[in-house]
């Protein structure tokens, strides 16, 4: 995941150097919008875990355990999220752009980890989510075996789905970069300029 944010970092000085404030601006505009898709998930992610930990019967030790840290993570990364932009309000243009070379500032991989972070916060927050409920299923003796193949099921359809979509993604986001490599690629570009407005 860090390893995409770094790509986008490079992307983005590319396009700073050639179209300039107005490729920062649409950079800000889109990463804050991506902040607040992440921010509602996490929000909802730490919603289910918390709510789901008063299940009946009660949840055993295990389910119980990967919940709680469900919901702690969902927590940290809630509030990730909603510190950078308050942090990057007061950073301008000029040196947003400065910021991702890593010329004067910090190594852009210790920025792009900490962008990515809300992100892989979520996704293991959701796997998290997802093994306690397997879980409960297996362990919850109050069911009868036939209607645990059927929670089972459409959880297991879930997982391999999910597996198979981010590998898929996966896979083609290497090879769109490895067509792109040594290539500038200018996506931010068309907004007008504005200073302190997302990261």
């Amino acid at each position: 995941m860090g390893h995409t944010y770094l790509a986008r970092f490079h992307e983005f000085a590319d396009a700073a150097e050639a179209d300039g404030l107005q490729a920062v601006n649409r950079w800000r505009v889109e990463q804050q919008a991506e902040w607040n898709r992440v921010s509602n998930t996490l929000a909802f992610l730490a919603t289910m875990s918390a709510a789901i930990l008063a299940i009946s019967p009660p949840a055993p030790p295990l389910a119980f355990s990967v919940w709680l840290g469900a919901a702690g993570l969902s927590v940290c990364g809630l509030f990730i999220v909603q510190y950078f932009p308050i942090q990057a309000f007061s950073i301008s243009d000029e040196d947003m752009a400065e910021l991702v070379k890593g010329c004067n500032y910090i190594n852009p991989t210790f920025l792009a980890i900490a962008v990515a972070s809300p992100v892989i916060f979520a996704l293991w927050s959701s796997i998290l989510f997802a093994v306690g409920i397997v879980d409960y299923i297996i362990e919850n003796t109050h069911g009868n075996p036939r209607f645990m193949l059927l929670s089972l099921v459409p959880v297991a359809i879930g997982f391999m789905a999910s597996a198979a979509v981010m590998t898929i993604a996966s896979i083609i986001g290497q090879r769109v970069q490895a067509r792109y490599k040594g290539q500038p690629r200018h996506r931010w570009h068309g907004l007008p300029h504005n200073d302190g407005n997302g990261l």
